[in-house]
């Protein structure tokens, strides 16, 4: 195994759990740790400058979100991550943001579709990646928080634990893909056709599976490769 053995500077979590089971992941995701290596729970609590308790119950976390495999006695190991994983985790997201897209629809002011296609605008002539990423993330941010309920904002934060990472952000795919799904939806908008909107939706956001599959595949990163 091999990750960093400087701890952060400062704590950004009073809860050490939490704390380490972001470490761990961040190397998943990263590949430091790839996949089927073992977790060496010591490692992890000098690198972090804690006990081995809060790693114990981060792994055991992270099992239950399917990024560590915990055999009985065996230790803890980076769980595999397959086609099918990635397909699946897009397809139960498309489906819940469907939802929520749907009802922004209705919700949206004048105000806001102007922002969105403002930000659509800035996008187009950002300087540099991280600059669209942000920009992107604001565009999605504010038809999440408009169309949202604390159900929904449930399922996709639940969701949103089960996956290590955005991969399609590291895909040269993806700064057409995610164009392409802004001016279908704020077309849709200007109709205000919710059902457009939310198929319009589910597309992108399965298509960006697609894209994160494409992506791992190229640096073998999934099972099977």
């Amino acid at each position: 195994m091999t990750v960093s053995s400087t701890a952060p500077g400062r704590r950004a979590y009073e809860n050490l759990k939490d704390e380490a089971a972001d470490y761990i992941r961040a190397a998943i995701v990263s590949g430091d740790l790839p996949a089927r290596s073992k977790i060496d729970q010591d490692v992890i609590a000098e690198a972090l400058g804690i006990s081995r308790a809060p790693v114990r119950e981060a792994l055991i976390e992270l099992a239950q979100k399917g990024f560590v495999d915990a055999p009985p006695r065996r230790g803890a190991f980076v769980a595999e991550l397959t086609a099918d994983d990635v397909e699946d985790y897009y397809a139960v997201v498309a489906s819940v943001f469907g939802l929520t897209t749907r009802r922004a629809v209705g919700r949206l002011s004048g105000a806001d579709v102007e922002e969105l296609r403002r930000l659509h605008r800035e996008i187009a002539m950002a300087p540099d990646v991280p600059r669209q990423r942000e920009l992107a993330r604001r565009f999605f941010n504010l038809i999440a928080t408009t169309g949202r309920s604390p159900r929904l904002d449930a399922l996709l934060s639940f969701i949103g634990g089960m996956f290590p990472g955005s991969f399609y952000l590291e895909s040269p795919a993806w700064p057409a893909h995610d164009a392409g799904y802004r001016e279908r939806l704020l077309s849709a908008l200007d109709a205000l056709d919710d059902e457009l909107a939310a198929q319009i939706t589910d597309e992108y956001l399965r298509g960006c599976g697609s894209i994160a599959i494409d992506y791992l595949t190229s640096l073998g990163r999934l099972a099977g490769d």
